[in-house]
């Protein structure tokens, strides 16, 4: 493979992995949303009251369980489009051409690498979320803390990462809201969590589809077996006295 052309198909490779992250991370998203306007009420220095802490779980584990739907799937059908990928390559070395399957896409064969990738970028916001409240941690500390405002720039950053990424970062500035003082960047951490159930997912779908071809392929070939085993019956013509008679 040329140069130009392995460029071609990793760029084409990035670009799959970024479009199988947009559902699981508008998810996300979406948590992250509806739990900054269902606990951002009331006085945010009481910290992480007992409803805070149920909201925060209930978004977390609602985003985390689509998140690993959209990874099983994607990974069964990853595994299919490898199976059509090896059968041109196999049809292409042993005579010489190969098949013609349009619907196969290369950059959509399975890789175990693509669960990391995908689940990458789908923890991207909660890292960058991170950095730029861990970066500006004495700036958020005015909007709960001190009751002052903080410069434009950090409070509309701010805002767009608690819609973006409230899931992860929601916790840590109420914990800090009630004098916590525990650093922004550890929320960093938070993105490990649909990265890892991503990898983890798309993984145990492309083995699961794996295994439902292979059990499919079994009761097709003891179909064909016992239809083999099978006595074949004569046609006669249906005429009288053309078939033979049973014995007593």
């Amino acid at each position: 493979m040329r140069a130009k052309e392995r460029a071609k198909l990793i760029g084409k490779n990035i670009f799959e992995c970024f479009k199988r992250s947009f559902s699981s991370s508008f998810m996300y998203f979406m948590a992250g949303t509806i739990l900054m306007m269902l606990t951002m009420t009331g006085d945010v220095t009481t910290g992480l009251t007992a409803k805070r802490w149920t909201w925060t779980v209930v978004c977390i584990v609602a985003a985390a369980a689509y998140n690993a739907f959209v990874a099983y799937v994607c990974g069964g059908n990853h595994y299919e489009m490898l199976v059509s990928g090896n059968m041109k390559r196999v049809s292409a070395m042993n005579m010489g051409s190969e098949f013609k399957i349009s619907s196969h896409k290369i950059e959509k064969e399975y890789r175990i690498w693509k669960g990391f990738g995908i689940g990458a970028f789908i923890a991207l916001f909660a890292v960058i979320g991170g950095i730029v409240f861990g970066a500006n941690q004495s700036e958020i500390a005015k909007i709960a803390v001190d009751g002052q405002n903080p410069s434009k720039a950090v409070a509309v950053f701010a805002l767009i990462f608690f819609c973006l990424s409230g899931w992860s970062v929601l916790p840590f500035f109420y914990a800090n809201a009630a004098g916590a003082g525990i650093s922004y960047y550890w929320s960093c951490l938070m993105g490990l969590l649909p990265l890892a159930i991503y990898a983890g997912m798309y993984i145990a779908g492309a083995y699961g589809r794996r295994r439902k071809s292979i059990k499919a392929q079994e009761l097709a070939d003891r179909a064909a077996a016992a239809q083999a085993e099978k006595p074949k019956k004569i046609n006669y013509g249906g005429l009288p006295g053309t078939k033979p008679k049973k014995r007593k």
